[in-house]
């Protein structure tokens, strides 16, 4: 009785065995057609001239590169405490009128998110160590808003008003 299930199970195996076989590539299965692909490659490689495409310049690298954790544990970061708002010079103005932010936790200029004056009305802003200098933008409404400064770590808004 133990030997008909033992050559079920075994024929089962094997018929599934053959199917992964069928269906696999072939170089997944031995390391030596994958040595020897690796070597056609760069055979191909050396016989083709190298091209340089130089009608466009080449991309710069953004992100910080780190060769160690302790490294990396000492950049900058964005995150942290949610900026604080001094003061806004003035406090009131027409559109495009320069208004100043003094305030703390801006943090660097890659970490400010956005300015706004009230809801869905962005505007374009300058940063420095303690002050974000921007103009009232066009189309919002008049009367009293909230200028919003965001940042990675959060956001914090004082009371303006558009004339």
């Amino acid at each position: 009785m133990y030997t008909a299930i033992g050559s079920r199970i075994t024929v089962a195996i094997g018929v599934l065995a053959i199917c992964l076989v069928a269906i696999s590539p072939a170089g997944t299965w031995a390391a030596e057609p994958v040595k020897q692909e690796k070597k056609a490659k760069q055979e191909r490689k050396a016989k083709k001239p190298a091209q340089v495409d130089t009608s466009a310049p080449a991309p710069k690298a953004t992100a910080p590169k780190f060769t160690t954790a302790e490294t990396a544990g000492k950049a900058d970061s964005c995150f942290g405490e949610a900026p604080t708002l001094d003061k806004l010079t003035p406090d009131e103005g027409k559109v495009g009128d320069r208004v100043i932010v003094t305030g703390t936790n801006f943090g660097e200029a890659a970490c400010l998110r956005g300015v706004s004056f009230g809801p869905g009305h962005p505007a374009q802003f300058q940063q420095t160590i303690d002050s974000i200098t921007t103009t009232v933008p066009s189309g919002g409404k008049k009367g009293l808003v909230l200028l919003t400064v965001t940042t990675a770590s959060g956001e914090n808004s004082k009371p303006f008003l558009v004339k």
